[in-house]
């Protein structure tokens, strides 16, 4: 999660100059400090926090607060019981003394929150699921700002591990945290690292960044990357028609968990982009870049029983020049990623918008879905960690910690129930 904040809050500062205060505090462009995002970061380790700290590290575009961070020394042992439940010893060291980290956290989103005075309109949470801390930290965190804030939108961006990845507990991990995630948030944009090493150019090659140029993979700033470029024209919208002149509407996260998730029983969505560049100039039409989309998205679209997987979409396109057909898009791009399901004749919501500050002469079509697939993603997951499970591999890991076999089974149940919604839809 921290790692990929180091991604996108670059392009943020560049697709708000000037202010903006649903991304940065009142401070942006101030001149008497660097822009202060509104954000927290939370690790057990110190590496990638201090990293991010660093006053050098992003020049004068912007610089992370360090009043809000939280870390702490030991790591969680790839444990979803211990980054969940702590190990009682570990404490933040500041100014305001010791705290345990889940507190130390909690009183930087709390802070953030009150800065917004009154205007906070929701919470993005990022994290990796394969860990102890992104899966079990980051769970413990979802349910605590759940508690502080009930009313407040709250989006998770997860990120599956490989599947041949180095922790043999990582299935468990996985799944426990998304039983939490499932019962906890609004909804969950669920990446797979598979599938971002291959967009990342997994066999040698390459992924063009938001401004078209080349991210050599694989490699974590790469696949980072692909993540940054999905999640950047939904995370920083635009008035439709407006121009680089035009006011930025903020980061709504309910309006876009209304769009895409509006069912309980249906939270878990993808998000795929594509581009096309035009060094020269503008580009006119949108098929490159929807070329681009489905190549990215090809690989996964639902293939049990045919298409017709598709919930419900939400497709942004930045940066054509010519004029476009919202409807006739609208189905093209359905089509390209398999098709709605028979009793959805609304499952397409597609936006217009000037093309991106760090990319004016891109066209990027990204795509927010919410489909079937994502329960099979699910479903492959949870059967590895029963297999597991049901050889005791790795269990008493999680038992020193507190975690027994209620919790494990409650964990599939929530997932057994999600899976099976998703295949009645």
């Amino acid at each position: 999660g921290c790692q990929l904040a180091q991604a996108l809050w670059p392009m943020f500062a560049t697709e708000r100059p000037g202010g903006s205060p649903d991304l940065f505090s009142p401070g942006f462009g101030s001149g008497s400090r660097p822009p202060r995002p509104r954000a927290v970061l939370v690790d057990s380790e110190p590496k990638v926090v201090t990293a991010a700290l660093a006053p050098s590290r992003f020049g004068d575009a912007f610089a992370f607060d360090p009043e809000a961070a939280a870390w702490t020394q030991s790591g969680r042992g790839g444990n979803y019981a211990l980054g969940y439940c702590g190990d009682g010893g570990t404490v933040f060291r500041g100014g305001d003394g010791v705290q345990d980290l889940v507190t130390r956290a909690l009183d930087c989103v709390q802070r953030q929150v009150e800065a917004c005075h009154g205007a906070h309109i929701g919470t993005v949470l990022t994290h990796s699921l394969g860990g102890g801390t992104g899966s079990g930290l980051g769970s413990r965190l979802a349910e605590e700002i759940r508690d502080a804030y009930p009313h407040a939108p709250l989006l998770a961006t997860s990120i599956l591990p490989i599947s041949s990845g180095e922790n043999p507990a990582q299935s468990f991990n996985s799944i426990l945290a998304l039983a939490t995630l499932q019962e906890v948030v609004d909804g969950v944009i669920l990446y797979e690292n598979d599938r971002l090493m291959a967009a990342a150019g997994g066999a040698g090659g390459g992924v063009p960044d938001i401004s078209g140029n080349a991210v050599l993979g694989p490699s974590l700033s790469a696949m980072n990357a692909v993540i940054a470029a999905d999640l950047l024209p939904f995370f920083c919208p635009v008035v439709a028609g407006g121009g680089f002149g035009a006011a930025a509407p903020p980061l709504d996260v309910g309006e876009l968990l209304a769009a895409v998730c509006p069912m309980p029983t249906h939270r878990f969505v993808q998000v795929f982009s594509g581009q096309a560049s035009a060094p020269h100039g503008p580009i006119a039409e949108t098929r490159p870049a929807l070329d681009a989309l489905q190549r990215r998205a090809g690989a996964a679209r639902p293939g049990r029983g045919g298409g017709g997987g598709v919930l419900l979409v939400q497709a942004m396109v930045r940066g054509s020049s010519a004029s476009v057909d919202v409807g006739a898009l609208g189905s093209d791009i359905l089509e390209r990623l398999g098709g709605a399901t028979p009793w959805q004749p609304f499952a397409a919501d597609l936006r217009l918008g000037a093309p991106l500050r760090s990319a004016p002469h891109v066209v990027h079509i990204g795509a927010v879905v919410n489909w079937r697939r994502a329960s099979h993603v699910i479903e492959a997951v949870a059967d590895t960690a029963r297999r597991k499970y049901d050889g005791r591999a790795f269990v008493h890991w999680y038992e020193r910690h507190g975690l027994g076999p209620g919790e494990f089974e409650h964990a599939f149940e929530v997932l057994d129930s999600v899976v099976a919604d998703y295949a009645a839809a």
